[in-house]
């Protein structure tokens, strides 16, 4: 017995199925959303800037502990620059990575009306005070937080109120 298998030559198929119009058009979506969210909005550079802030924060500290020596970061609108005190007074320190840093192209820092923040650590690593600096590009704000037993952390991403 012979299984004969016949195909019908005359159906053609032609256009798109719905499933595969539907497939076409997820796959375009998450393109778009890729292109559109790797648009640069300047809060990358807001990230940036606060995570660089922070890890040459926490690495003063480390140094003042190391060198038993007072230091301290000052913050202004502009940028940050790091000190140390020698000889009853304080000196800008310019070797890496303590350079004195300008914050990126429409990066600002809150200091408040009383003029350049300074934040000194003392040479056992604890800040003088409890600090906050806070960055900000357009509506993106973020928050670096030096914790009174000199913990330097990051807060509050997002948009600002």
């Amino acid at each position: 017995m012979r299984l004969r298998l016949s195909l019908n030559q005359n159906h053609r198929e032609t256009g798109f199925t719905l499933v595969e119009l539907m497939i076409v058009l997820v796959i375009m979506g998450l393109m778009a959303s890729i292109v559109v969210l790797s648009f640069p909005d300047g809060s990358n550079d807001l990230e940036q800037d606060a995570q660089k802030f922070a890890a040459r924060t926490a690495a003063l500290r480390d140094n003042a502990i190391l060198q038993s020596r007072p230091m301290a970061v000052q913050v202004t609108p502009s940028g940050y620059s790091f000190l140390e005190r020698r000889k009853g007074t304080w000196s800008v320190i310019e070797d890496k990575p303590f350079r004195s840093t300008d914050w990126s192209d429409g990066v600002t820092a809150a200091v408040g009306d009383t003029g350049p923040m300074l934040i000194s650590f003392e040479s056992t690593g604890l800040p003088s005070d409890r600090a906050e600096v806070q960055l900000s590009y357009k509506e993106f704000a973020r928050n670096i937080v030096i914790a009174p037993m000199g913990d330097v952390q990051l807060a509050g991403s997002g948009e600002t109120p």
